[in-house]
């Protein structure tokens, strides 16, 4: 009897320690940059512990999730195999992780802060995925990023005319600068922006896209 209370607690010991090892405390959202439609739902793994499976969308953020730990993989569950690894700050509870294509295989990640005052509702966040350098302004706010590169940009010089930016977005080709795009972001102060540049597999040409994220006013 005794010897079987022994066996008892001690497997009671190790689910505990597993279990308290599966909570990082953390709330991770995700955003891709574009994912292959056969790819399916992922998990987030670390050890022998798992999250149950969700998506990864590409036109707003997931679902907040709570990786096992703060280094965890981002896991197919279709295909059985990992994507990428994400590690976490030390700091910090609330992160947005970036999953940008690779071109070997699976995910390069992006990890952002959540909350973060050099990142707030109105800014813009730039990454270059493209392989040549990009350069625009948001008013008169200006950037330049290099292939693999990513910026925050506050906006600035918001028209006279009305509550917008004007913008413009261009490529530095050997010969000069192309532009991409000219238009007007309307001024949105609960909205962060997400602006991706990269290759378009079906054009073979640089293009953009932007995600906007709700930011909830603070009380």
């Amino acid at each position: 009897m005794t010897r079987l209370l022994l066996v008892l607690f001690a497997t009671l010991g190790v689910a505990l320690a597993q279990s308290a090892g599966t909570k990082s405390g953390v709330s991770v959202r995700f955003l891709a940059e574009r994912m292959p439609e056969d790819l399916g739902q992922v998990a987030l793994a670390a050890k022998d512990a798992k999250t149950a499976p969700f998506d990864v969308p590409v036109n707003h953020l997931s679902d907040p999730q709570t990786p096992p730990q703060r280094v965890f993989s981002v896991w197919s569950v279709a295909k059985n195999v990992s994507l990428a690894t994400v590690t976490l700050p030390e700091q910090g509870d609330s992160f947005i992780v970036l999953l940008v294509p690779s071109a070997e295989s699976g995910f390069k990640t992006v990890v952002i802060a959540a909350k973060n005052k050099d990142f707030a509702p109105g800014d813009i966040y730039f990454y270059n995925h493209a392989d040549k350098t990009v350069l625009g302004y948001v008013g008169t706010a200006k950037f330049v990023l290099d292939p693999a590169q990513g910026k925050t940009l506050r906006p600035a010089g918001a028209s006279t005319e009305g509550p917008y930016y004007q913008i413009g977005l261009g490529v530095r080709e050997k010969d000069g600068d192309r532009p991409l795009s000219t238009a007007r972001w309307p001024i949105q102060k609960d909205i962060r922006m997400y602006v991706f540049f990269f290759i378009n597999p079906r054009t073979q040409r640089l293009d953009f896209r932007a995600v906007d994220e709700f930011v909830e006013p603070e009380k």
